[in-house]
């Protein structure tokens, strides 16, 4: 099969072709003969000879009911954005193809003339040959990049609605579970004789749920109907020799029957659940005598523990057409920690820094940090955690561990936020040996777009160092009768506002920086400042790798040295 048919073809997936030649009366009265192309649920596409194709509602049909529809194609927009992309990636094949056609002609030629050329002439006709051997390597890649790129489109098409797919199954078990947990509830209501208006409540909720219970198995077949089409559109295309038209068709009318199946296995359930409704509503009106046996209340609870463990599967089915979908696109599946599982959802990170020198003295640095963040609708959890140690001549000047727990929780529908955070501080060289923080409060996110984020918080927060070492009013450190300096556990109350500023800055960099200021309310005049700037930039030659820059600086007024500053290179490896 030549290009031009390979062409055909593609024109008669995206025209979804289902030929049918129908007269259409429209609202002003006339009547045109024209081939029935697709239909949507409002519209239907069809071509005329002289007026091309053409899209029109549905109302502005006269005789829509006298129309054969039952053969016309039905495609959702999404379906139609689908195959445009499809035919735009088909057609950048054929041009590819007709580029390597052509240099390939180009060069027969520039060989002819390098051939056929004379002396004086033979190193520019060369040059030719050359270019055009250059060209026609260059339209080959094109070639391989544009099928390529073809085949993941087809792949990602069909991932795409396997993931719809789950996603509804997913909604159907939670109704499910929601169904179940009612009739529970109505059970346990009946067997403690609760008054008549609380059961009457809750049975008016079973009835609700099992409305969209059913609701929610209706869209699973929409959506499997949906991939079905999709999954039969690539196979056509995929292979020349089946004709659509008769492929969909040959799937339809086996499946009309199943649809029928569906339909009736649809009835039956709607009608067990108006009949476990209508079933509660006998037993209230029965005398109060009359109690729901514990036999009952068990199943209903098993019924319970069933619809949650189909909702487990479900949210797996979700996860692994997810992956599908990455890997349809390219994108590397998220597996963990080194496969392990660990972390997996999570965006997490390894980073490690050294640096070193030797001659008239030696100096090592090393650094390494793990961080991971997880985010969903109802909240965020951040995790940050560091170990720094600088040494010179064997000499140790810094060794230091950090690690820093957020939570917030979200609220519906607002940019405010609750908070908790928890940090663990272990320092060799300051004038405490560990430390550990707790705090809470409001938050504000300010902006949450793809290139800035910008959030704010205020609270409070408890700080206990412990082993600290005692001063005098004069700053010297307190010794004991037996010349050991005077350490004790010290817990302080401190306010807390601060800001955490991301810039996203292109695809491979970002820039964040936070601060935080702490004033203290049991040491007046004190107070503590933390500042952190981080800039990453990932590489694009191995997938997860990046460089990294960092700055800490802390200034406490409490300490000896107040001031602390650090910063750091590493290599960073995504997860």
């Amino acid at each position: 099969m030549n290009y031009k048919q390979l062409f055909l073809l593609l024109s008669t997936l995206l025209a979804c072709l289902s030929v049918y030649a129908q007269p259409i009366q429209f609202a002003n009265g006339d009547t045109l003969d024209v081939e029935l192309k697709c239909q949507k649920d409002k519209t239907i596409t069809f071509s005329h000879a002289i007026l091309g194709e053409q899209t029109i509602d549905k109302a502005k049909i006269r005789n829509l009911q006298e129309l054969n529809l039952e053969r016309v194609i039905r495609f959702s927009e999404t379906e139609l954005n689908d195959l445009k992309i499809l035919k735009a990636a088909k057609i950048a094949v054929t041009v590819a193809k007709d580029g390597v056609r052509n240099a390939e002609a180009d060069l027969v030629s520039a060989k002819k003339a390098v051939d056929n050329a004379e002396e004086k002439d033979k190193e520019i006709t060369e040059e030719k040959l050359v270019l055009a051997a250059d060209k026609l390597a260059t339209d080959q890649e094109g070639v391989t990049t544009a099928e390529d790129n073809l085949k993941m489109l087809k792949k990602t098409v069909v991932a795409e609605a396997e993931l719809v797919v789950a996603k509804n199954k997913l909604k159907v078990a939670k109704a499910e579970v929601k169904v179940n947990e009612l009739t529970v509830e109505v059970t346990e209501a009946q067997e403690d004789a609760v008054e008549q208006q609380e059961i009457i409540a809750t049975g008016e909720e079973l009835a609700l749920a099992g409305e969209k219970f059913v609701a929610s198995q209706a869209e699973v077949k929409v959506s499997e109907e949906e991939l079905r089409v999709v999954r039969t559109v690539i196979k056509a295309d995929d292979d020349p020799a089946i004709n659509l038209e008769s492929l969909l068709v040959a799937e339809t009318e086996p499946k009309g029957a199943q649809a029928e199946v569906n339909v009736a296995e649809g009835e039956v359930k709607e009608t067990e659940l108006n009949a476990k409704v209508a079933a509660t509503e006998e037993k209230l009106n029965e005398e109060p005598g009359v109690v729901v046996t514990k036999e009952k209340l068990e199943i209903a609870k098993d019924n319970v523990d069933i619809a949650e463990e189909k909702v487990e599967v479900a949210k797996q089915e979700v996860e692994v057409a997810e992956d599908n979908l990455k890997l349809a696109k390219g994108e590397k599946v998220d597996d963990g920690l080194l496969g392990t599982g660990w972390f997996k959802g999570w965006d997490s990170s390894l980073s490690v820094g050294l640096s070193g020198s030797s001659g008239s003295s030696v100096n090592s640095t090393f650094r390494t940090a793990f961080n991971t963040r997880y985010e969903d609708k109802e909240g965020r959890w951040d995790y940050k955690s560091f170990y720094f140690r600088d040494s010179e001549d064997k000499v140790t000047g810094e060794n230091q561990v950090n690690a820093t727990l957020v939570k917030d929780w979200f609220f519906a529908d607002s940019k405010w936020f609750a908070f908790a955070r928890g940090v663990y501080d272990w320092n060799q060289f300051k004038d405490w040996n560990h430390r550990i923080q707790f705090g809470g409060g409001p938050g504000y996110q300010f902006v949450k777009a793809p290139t800035w984020e910008l959030s704010g918080r205020m609270g409070a927060t408890i700080i206990t160092e412990f082993c600290k070492t005692q001063f005098d009013s004069d700053g010297n450190p307190i010794i004991d009768s037996n010349g050991k300096t005077v350490e004790d556990n010290v817990v302080g109350f401190e306010g807390l506002l601060g800001a955490d500023v991301t810039w996203h800055i292109t695809a491979k960099q970002h820039f964040s920086i936070s601060n935080y200021f702490y004033p203290s309310f049991t040491d007046s005049g004190q107070f503590r400042n933390l500042t952190n700037i981080s800039w990453i930039h990932s590489l694009g030659w191995f997938e997860g790798l990046a460089l990294k820059f960092g700055i800490r600086n802390e200034y406490d007024t409490s300490e000896t040295i107040p001031n602390e500053f650090n910063y750091n290179f590493s290599i960073l490896w995504g997860f």
